[in-house]
Formats: C-alpha cells, structure tokens, sequence
C-alpha cells in the first residue's frame, strides 16, 4: 500500500510537470503538424499549442520519472498510464503516431542513462 501511495504522488507530479511544460511540447508538435485558428473550436492557436502538448509532456513525463522514481513493480504503472495517451493518439492523428513512440523512446533513454550515472557516482562515493 505504501508503494501505491509514493506512485500515486508521482502520478500527480507528472500531470503537474505536464500542464506548466506543455507549452514547449506544443510548439515542439507544432513544427511537425502546423495548428491553425479554427472557426470551429473557439480557441486561440496558443490555447490549441497547449491542449496539443499536454499529451506529449505527459508521455515524457510518465516514462521518465517513473523509470528514475518508480516504486515497486514500476513497469506496469508505466503500461497502464500510458494506455489513455495511446488511445488518445490512436484516435487521432494516426500518420504522426511515430512522435509520442519517439518521445517515449527518448524518454526512456534518458532515464537509463541518469540511472547509470547515478549508480556510478554512488559507487564513486562508497570507495
């Protein structure tokens, strides 16, 4: 139970880190498919920047700290929270799915290598 609880903070952490970055992620998608004012929607193009990377930066997010931070079977919390956001993409914008899977990619690289730089500098301190 207390391993769910720690997660449960991380989860919240992650959606938090996700809306204040969501901006960046956004204009990051944007490059790849522009977004345009729409009579439809009553939304700005900064508005539809940020609704477009929230995804994103949750994606990043969710994957990154829950390799580096994750409590006991932290694989699955990753699998099972990713789920929304892929069927998210899935519904969508089918011919830019490579992003969110190259995000992820990215993601986990850079939690493994933060992973053995710190295994290594703790072994550093212990000798």
């Amino acid at each position: 139970m207390n391993n769910f609880l720690k997660n449960t903070g991380l989860f919240v952490v992650v959606l938090i880190l996700s809306y204040f970055t969501a901006n960046w992620f956004g204009a990051w998608y944007n490059k790849f498919s522009p977004l345009y004012d729409s009579s439809f929607f009553p939304l700005s193009k900064e508005e539809l920047i940020l609704l477009a990377g929230i995804p994103f930066a949750y994606i990043f997010f969710t994957i990154l700290l829950f390799k580096l931070f994750g409590f006991g079977n932290k694989n699955k919390w990753i699998i099972w929270l990713l789920v929304p956001a892929l069927l998210f993409f899935g519904s969508g914008d089918i011919k830019h799915l490579y992003l969110p899977i190259l995000l992820g990619l990215i993601a986990f690289t850079l939690a493994t290598i933060f992973q053995k730089l710190f295994k290594r500098n703790s072994a550093q301190k212990l000798n």
